[in-house]
């Protein structure tokens, strides 16, 4: 009798268990379709281990995190190349691209993580395009050396803002 409860308690837990796991997938990949990069989306979400648990809120929070992390990395890169460069343009330009990614991991991304804020993940995707821009300004055309960087946070900022806009 004993065994009997007891097994049968073992296997209540595991389907618990299983069905808790499958809900936070289900979660993410519902999530993750509204947004304009699903995979990127779901490969963050899911190398998160707090995403297993968390609601829709929690997981655009997980993503702005990430987010602050990458602009942060890139703010770095973008500090070593202007301190590497020669060219005074090139320098001018990567302070620019600096100056959006300090307001973005001082201002930005804090009050989007705060507040679930739409703007202000939106304010990370126009700072990435402004330090896209400025490497294309006439008559001192540069090529960014920060495309990829901008890149992978502008479609970061994306997922974000769409999952915070799915909020309502």
């Amino acid at each position: 009798m004993y065994m009997t409860m007891r097994g049968t308690a073992l296997l209540f837990l595991s389907v618990l268990f299983a069905l808790i796991c499958c809900s936070s997938c289900d979660l993410i990949a519902d999530t993750c379709k509204k947004t304009d990069y699903p995979e990127l989306c779901i490969s963050t979400l899911r190398s998160d281990p707090l995403s297993k648990t968390a609601d829709v809120e929690g997981l655009a929070r997980i993503v702005l995190k990430v987010l602050l992390v990458k602009v942060n990395a890139t703010l770095n890169r973008a500090n070593d190349l202007s301190k590497e460069s020669e060219d005074p343009v090139v320098k001018e330009c990567l302070n620019v691209c600096a100056s959006q990614y300090d307001d973005a991991i001082y201002d930005e991304i804090p009050e989007a993580i705060e507040n679930l804020s739409k703007f202000a993940a939106d304010e990370v995707i126009v700072g990435a395009l402004t330090c896209e821009d400025t490497f294309n300004e006439e008559p001192n055309v540069r090529k960014s050396p920060l495309t990829a960087d901008n890149n992978m946070l502008i479609q970061l900022a994306s997922v974000a803002y769409k999952i915070i806009a799915s909020l309502g």
